[in-house]
Order: structure tokens, then C-alpha cells, then sequence
């Protein structure tokens, strides 16, 4: 008898796990490159207003960035244990022609804070040719756990 319940806990939980793959509940950020160039985008995830460790700017300086080449969509989502952080950040931050500022055209960023209570589900960057030069859209979306808002920063 504690066999067939613990197999059915399992499957439960099995299920739960599947469906979450499947059926969307992070918020998704979808970039499309109207550069005409190749874009290399990367995408950090940290807490709102706390500097990071040194070895997370190692991990940040020694990322490999996703190659977008003109004309296509790419979609980036949030990671599992963003959404259970409080005040959670994810910031996307782009290169046009070349992975490094002396090689590339242009290039930008945009930061998204993750909030239970405002925001939308999905959001598009349409990128065009030259520095910070991109269209944010909100996109009608599907449920999602945390909502993404973007914000910009202030120095």
C-alpha cells in the first residue's frame, strides 16, 4: 500500500515537472534582429539592487554570447530559480556586427525586473542598426508565475 502511494506521489510529481517544460509559465523575452547584421546577445540574471560576487562578473565577463544573424527571432526565458527570488533582474544586453565593442557597430541593453504583481508575460525587442536603438512591444501572452516590467537605469 505505501508502494502504490509513493509511486503515485511520483507520477504526480513527475507530471507537475513535464508540464511545466510544456506549457509556459516563465515570462519570455523575444528578440528579433532588424540589424541586417549578426547580433550577439547575452543575458544576465541577478538580484535587484545587490552588486555581484567577484566570481559571478568572472562568470559574466567569460559568458559565450547567443548568435542571432539578420532577419530571425530568438526567444530567451527566465530560469526556474529567478522566479522563487525576490526583486529578481534579468538584463539582455546586444552587440551589432562583432562580440566586442571594438569590432561591433552598435549595441545596447534593457533590463527587466521580474514582479508578481505588474508587467506583462511576453514581451518582443525589435533591434535596429546603431546604439541603443531598439522598440520594445508587450505581447499578448499566456499565464505566467512572474511578470516581466522593463525599466531602464539611472546612473
Amino acid at each position: 500500500m505505501k508502494k502504490n502511494g509513493m509511486l503515485f506521489c511520483y507520477c504526480i510529481i513527475c507530471l507537475v515537472f513535464i508540464a511545466g517544460f510544456f506549457i509556459q509559465i516563465r515570462p519570455v523575452i523575444t528578440i528579433v534582429n532588424n540589424t541586417g547584421k549578426v547580433l550577439y546577445i547575452y543575458k544576465t540574471e541577478s538580484v535587484y539592487g545587490v552588486e555581484p560576487e567577484p566570481y559571478e562578473v568572472g562568470e559574466i565577463v567569460k559568458s559565450r554570447p547567443r548568435i542571432l544573424v539578420a532577419g530571425k527571432k530568438f526567444k530567451l526565458t527566465t530560469s526556474f530559480m529567478s522566479l522563487l527570488k525576490k526583486d529578481a533582474e534579468i538584463d539582455v544586453g546586444w552587440r551589432v556586427g562583432g562580440r566586442y565593442e571594438y569590432n561591433s557597430i552598435g549595441g545596447g541593453s534593457q533590463g527587466f525586473i521580474l514582479s508578481s504583481t505588474e508587467g506583462v508575460c511576453s514581451v518582443s525587442i525589435e533591434i535596429q542598426s546603431g546604439l541603443n536603438k531598439n522598440i520594445i512591444k508587450t505581447v499578448a501572452g499566456n499565464m505566467c508565475l512572474k511578470k516581466i516590467k522593463a525599466f531602464n537605469y539611472k546612473y
